[in-house]
């Protein structure tokens, strides 16, 4: 399964490693990495499915998100399958017409999420599952042709989808599990082996 990987980290590229990982594991074979400066380059209909990983640009500074215009225009054309997280997750928001904002604190470790509609990515999960977080900015409402998948105590967006299309965004980071917090690398692995 050919799956492209969008490297959105700009401080700290390496930071990719683990997810690229958790990809290969799945699916077989590393994925096709391309970082986020040179995405628009891609033909993502050369693929089978596109992942948006997490990253640690401020979405929500209005200087920022004009940066990020022709990436969105990019996102909006995908007609594949495509997972966004973290970052990714809030990517999708800004390209689908939302709105980014920053916390007052910032998530770091395990977290409770309740599902709402156990649909594709969260297939044959409970209800609340425990995922692993590391993020300082959020969507803050679902966008229209959209509709919410999880939410938590700590803010409303945890997980979408697009109603239409199979365009999934999830604030958490699936790849980042462990031996006891496993939800995270069946989210993951939901999306790569359903498509």
């Amino acid at each position: 399964m050919k799956v492209l990987l969008v490297n959105n980290y700009l401080i700290n590229p390496s930071k990719i490693n683990k997810l690229k990982r958790e990809i290969s594991r799945i699916v077989g074979e590393e994925p096709h990495t391309v970082h986020i400066s040179k995405v628009q380059q891609v033909d993502a209909d050369e693929f089978e499915a596109v992942v948006l990983s997490g990253g640690d640009a401020p979405l929500n500074r209005p200087e920022v998100a004009e940066t990020y215009r022709g990436v969105a225009s990019w996102i909006r054309s995908i007609s594949r399958p495509v997972l966004g997280i973290c970052f990714g997750h809030q990517l999708l928001g800004f390209a689908f017409g939302g709105r980014v904002a920053r916390l007052s604190k910032k998530f770091e470790g395990f977290y409770d999420i309740d599902i709402i509609e156990h649909d594709d990515v969260f297939r044959g999960l409970p209800d609340r599952i425990k995922v692993y977080k590391s993020n300082l900015r959020v969507v803050t409402r679902v966008m229209p042709d959209f509709e919410l998948l999880a939410k938590s105590a700590d803010y409303e967006v945890e997980a979408f989808k697009h109603r239409e299309r199979l365009i999934f965004g999830v604030q958490f980071h699936p790849e980042n599990y462990s031996e006891i917090f496993i939800h995270g690398r069946r989210v993951l692995e939901n999306f790569l082996r359903s498509r």
